[in-house]
């Protein structure tokens, strides 16, 4: 039972490569091309509002990362299980797998389990003593899979710290933090007042003269001034971090995704193992880029709202 439940799963990944889905199929590093240009927490405002649709492109890349990962995971799978090449299925059209989908939704339970065990001996009914490496000839792939396993193997199985970008956020944040606090105490002297001004809960005031009140606002006015360049010089050197960062990620991989890229993406390769190899090394840079990209989102929205939360104030 649970080998029938692995084939139809196997079988389900192998109709998602057969129609239409090809967002993986770009270099991912170009996706960092749609970054902005941001200076100010009020240009972060403006972009992550996109009023005038001048971030389209940016949230595109993002959508298009998304849509990617999940097509080169089913790829992943159908490679690594031999589906590709190797299964009954290996030769069906687009057409052919759309319509058997469409067919298999009306199934009941068992007609499934039927289904997948005439699948599974149609898999066990090749011959592996006679398979002949089909990309023997194939110089592009070749080169690209030996590109991959034999300069890079080492590297891509070492999974980069994932805290070392958040870590090194929190340590640009706090060398700020002296500043804020400096510019906390002033603002509570000036308003006689101990409230936080950053905080997003507003002031209420009890029994408060005129005076007392102008005394507060003007303290407010110039917090806000004065906190707004804090926030602009903590994004800005936040936002160069990651740049720095994307930077060093297109120039470690760009020969590995124009490698990937010459064999379209792993259409060009025949055997299933060289199929693997170059979806892993794909996802793998694919994967990288997504963090990255996620980083400089999260520093736009953060940013976005602390100019929203003073705008307001």
């Amino acid at each position: 039972m649970k080998k029938t439940g692995l084939l139809f799963v196997m079988a389900l990944c192998q109709f998602c490569l057969l129609y239409g889905q090809d967002a993986y199929k770009q270099n991912f590093l170009n996706l960092f091309k749609s970054l902005p240009e941001i200076k100010t927490c009020e240009d972060s405002y403006n972009f992550t509002r996109c009023a005038d649709n001048s971030c389209s492109a940016y949230k595109t890349a993002g959508e298009s990362m998304t849509a990617a990962l999940k097509e080169l995971m089913y790829a992943q799978i159908a490679a690594n299980n031999s589906i590709t090449a190797a299964s009954p299925m290996g030769n069906m059209t687009p057409d052919q797998a759309k319509a058997l989908s469409e067919k298999m939704k009306k199934m009941t339970p068992a007609e499934k389990q039927q289904w997948a065990m005439q699948y599974a001996q149609g898999m066990m009914n090749n011959d592996p003593a006679a398979h002949v490496n089909r990309d023997m000839d194939n110089t592009v792939v070749n080169d690209a899979v030996e590109y991959i396993t034999g300069r890079l193997e080492d590297e891509m199985n070492v999974l980069p710290n994932p805290m070392e970008v958040p870590d090194n956020l929190i340590k640009i944040e706090n060398k700020y933090q002296p500043q804020k606090e400096t510019l906390l105490l002033n603002f509570q002297t000036s308003s006689g007042i101990t409230h936080d001004p950053s905080s997003s809960s507003p002031y209420i005031f009890g029994e408060a003269s005129d005076a007392q009140i102008a005394r507060y606002n003007k303290a407010l006015s110039d917090w806000k001034a004065n906190i707004a360049e804090v926030y602009n010089a903590e994004m800005t050197e936040k936002l160069s971090y990651v740049m720095t960062k994307t930077r060093d990620l297109v120039a470690k991989y760009s020969t590995t995704e124009e490698k990937i890229g010459a064999t379209h993406y792993g259409d060009d390769a025949a055997e299933t193992v060289n199929k693997s190899h170059l979806y892993n090394a794909h996802k793998t840079v694919l994967e990288r880029v997504m963090g990255l990209y996620n980083n400089f989102d999260s520093i736009l929205k953060d940013y976005s709202a602390r100019y929203t939360q003073l705008k307001n104030k």
